[in-house]
């Protein structure tokens, strides 16, 4: 009886109204919510409910009168999810409920367009406007700056924002604050390019770890351990996520690809073969385009490296 008297008594607890809450961050099975007062809410997920991740909308129920933490019990339907797989089978989320991709690029580590063209991909296939940020302006001078440019421009001529700052000299900060406003954005990209720097530039008030290019390599150190929403003095929210080195279309068909390409689109229904993919097939308009200059030929060998890895992924 007192056994039962017990259990009854661990599940009065969290009787009561369920309360709406914004996740903040996941550290596994364990995640900090803000609630609607915007108090924060360390909790853990109830048993057998599917996973959250940061930006997430759900319902929680507090474990004791106080409220200090507290049971998710319920997730609220998403209008966007960001992810990358974390090994074959298992996929790691990002964020959720975001409107605008941010992705950071800085001369030091190495500019990466097939990364950029990867978060490119993912932010068309969502239907949400990516932006492209060439952070750490101040460095140009010693990176070949007439070729990062040229190669950035790229990106400008088909169509998509391009934001040059500095955290060291305040470039751009301002541009990329107004343009963040009433928006939930998600910080993307590898390790160094300054994340970190940015949200603690935006934010005076968020304590973000910010670490240094490591020496023998030139790679970033992974600052950002834990995906975190912060908010913005101005409005608008900001989510940092951890520097990845590569980033994989976990939910692109092959097929789908190129609907990922904007400026394929013109093409696409000009091929001889209705199924063409666009590699070797007679007839292509996508192959023409490129081979003539009217798709940039460096995208194109992104789209056929990236059509790669996904054939080879769903062997």
């Amino acid at each position: 009886m007192k056994m039962k008297k017990s259990f009854q008594k661990s599940t009065e607890k969290l009787q009561g109204s369920e309360r709406h809450g914004i996740v903040l961050t996941c550290y596994g099975p364990k995640i900090e919510l803000e609630d609607t007062e915007g108090s924060i809410i360390p909790c853990h997920l109830r048993k057998n409910m599917e996973p959250v991740t940061t930006g997430d909308n759900v319902l929680w129920l507090p474990e004791d009168e106080s409220a200090s933490t507290g049971i998710v019990v319920k997730l609220l339907p998403r209008k966007s999810l960001l992810g990358r797989p974390e090994n074959p089978h298992k996929i790691k989320l990002v964020a959720a409920n975001i409107d605008t991709i941010i992705i950071v690029i800085a001369p030091p580590p190495l500019l990466s367009e097939e990364m950029i063209d990867r978060y490119l991909v993912a932010a068309e296939m969502l239907g949400i406007q990516p932006v492209i940020v060439l952070n750490k302006t101040d460095l140009l001078d010693g990176h070949s700056p007439e070729d990062i440019m040229g190669r950035i421009q790229v990106y400008q001529h088909i169509g998509y924002p391009v934001i040059l700052s500095s955290v060291l000299t305040h470039d751009g900060l301002t541009q990329l604050d107004a343009f963040l406003r009433d928006k939930t954005c998600v910080l993307v990209g590898a390790s160094g390019v300054g994340k970190s720097s940015i949200i603690a530039s935006l934010n005076e008030e968020s304590l973000v770890k910010i670490g240094e290019n490591s020496a023998s390599t030139g790679l970033g150190k992974h600052t950002t351990t834990a995906t975190r929403l912060y908010h913005l003095p101005h409005g608008g929210n900001l989510i940092d996520s951890p520097g990845v080195r590569e980033f994989g279309l976990w939910n692109v068909a092959p097929t789908e690809l190129s609907k990922g390409f904007i400026e394929f689109k013109p093409y696409l229904y000009q091929c001889q073969f209705r199924n063409c993919k666009h590699i070797k097939e007679p007839g292509c308009a996508i192959q023409a385009a490129a081979h003539r200059g009217a798709i940039c030929e460096k995208r194109y060998a992104n789209y056929l490296k990236i059509y790669a890895t996904l054939s080879e992924k769903r062997k």
